[in-house]
């Protein structure tokens, strides 16, 4: 039976972020690749975290190389389906609907299922702000399939009629752990780490470090900054109240170092108000390492954790009241199996990279 053949255009790292580490899997992928005949393009568009969203000559010369690549794919593969890695608002949205006019085209002459995939939320604050983003976002994803990262993202689409089907796919992290090991300790270890944005919360954990610092609490944070301002406040708050022996800042880590701060962590905190939070993947890692978490009603959050895995807010002025819940109930050996056992049921790359199978292989046309 002939391969489905199936063009990707998705992000690859750099930079680090969700879609790019989906990315990264999806075209590393020894199962997908071998199950499809598989053709990738790299959206290529920024360098580092503080570059997404500005303009450039050199971001309008790979916009021109995105559309030949596209272009010189759909003439040369032919393929069957079609992924896309899709954009919400802003500049990358535009980008995108020059692009899928190349599809758009091509399907007039041949048969063929393309899928949108949506790492981030925002959709509807985007066509509600202008009745032209309304109707370019309607035609844009007109007659495609969306990929949603949990059902709680549907109601993004809800002003969107002109998509076809909706399929979910929750995204997975790397197992790194063999088990669990539960140490009881003397002294408390607080993780924030992500991307150094401060609608992600870390300086709402930095001021939490600042009202417990007379107790046996330490906080670490790790991530890449996207605002020099932000970075001179952060270490200026330090210096200011004294923190340097209850706070230590590592930038960004991947790897063994990553895996070592993951390991001597009690509890994750991640108290984001991110506007485009919708799936984060360092809570999958927390969870992958046994670590109770606490994190806020944000996108799919609610969709990853429950009452067992950690503590969901709706009130960022609860933050130290979750703290205390968090350190008299959930820092025990029976919340770090649950935590654990939660990922593994879920949240694995082998569960993810089935998924993404199963909806590929669907009704495909060959």
């Amino acid at each position: 039976m002939q391969k489905i053949k199936l063009l990707s255009i998705l992000h690859r790292s750099p930079p680090a972020h969700g879609a790019s580490k989906v990315g990264d899997f999806i075209s590393s992928s020894q199962n997908i690749n071998e199950e499809f005949d598989c053709y990738y393009i790299t959206i290529k568009s920024s360098d580092t975290i503080s570059d997404i969203g500005k303009i450039s000559i050199k971001k309008i010369y790979l916009v021109i190389e995105l559309y030949i690549k596209i272009l010189w794919a759909l003439i040369s593969f032919r393929p069957n389906k079609i992924y896309f890695t899709a954009s919400i608002s802003g500049v990358a949205f535009y980008r995108d609907l020059v692009v899928s006019s190349l599809w758009k085209i091509y399907r007039l002459f041949k048969n063929v299922n393309i899928y949108y995939h949506y790492h981030t939320k925002g959709i509807n604050n985007f066509v509600s702000s202008s009745e032209r983003n309304l109707k370019l976002t309607s035609f844009f994803i007109k007659n495609v399939n969306l990929i949603l990262l949990s059902p709680i993202l549907f109601s993004d689409f809800n002003k969107i009629k002109s998509f076809d089907k909706v399929y979910y796919l929750p995204n997975g992290v790397e197992n790194i752990l063999n088990n669990i090991e539960f140490v009881k300790k003397d002294r408390v270890d607080i993780l924030y780490l992500s991307n150094m944005i401060k609608s992600k919360g870390y300086f709402s954990v930095l001021e939490l470090a600042n009202k417990t610092k007379d107790r046996g609490i330490y906080y670490h944070f790790a991530g890449g900054w996207q605002d020099d301002d932000d970075k001179e406040e952060f270490f200026r708050y330090l210096e200011e109240n004294d923190l340097s022996k209850k706070v230590v800042f590592y930038g960004f880590i991947n790897g063994k170092e990553k895996s070592d701060l993951f390991k001597k962590s009690d509890i994750f905190m991640f108290p984001t108000r991110y506007k485009n939070e919708a799936f984060p993947l360092t809570i999958l890692e927390a969870l992958s390492y046994g670590i109770p978490i606490i994190s806020t009603d944000e996108g799919s959050i609610p969709y990853i954790l429950d009452n067992k895995s950690g503590i969901i807010l709706n009130n960022l002025d609860n933050l130290e009241n979750a703290l205390n819940q968090a350190v008299n109930t959930l820092l025990n050996r029976e919340t770090s199996i649950y935590c654990r056992d939660r990922y593994l049921n879920h949240f694995t790359l082998r569960k993810f990279e089935k998924n993404f199978l199963n909806i590929f292989k669907e009704s495909h046309n060959v």
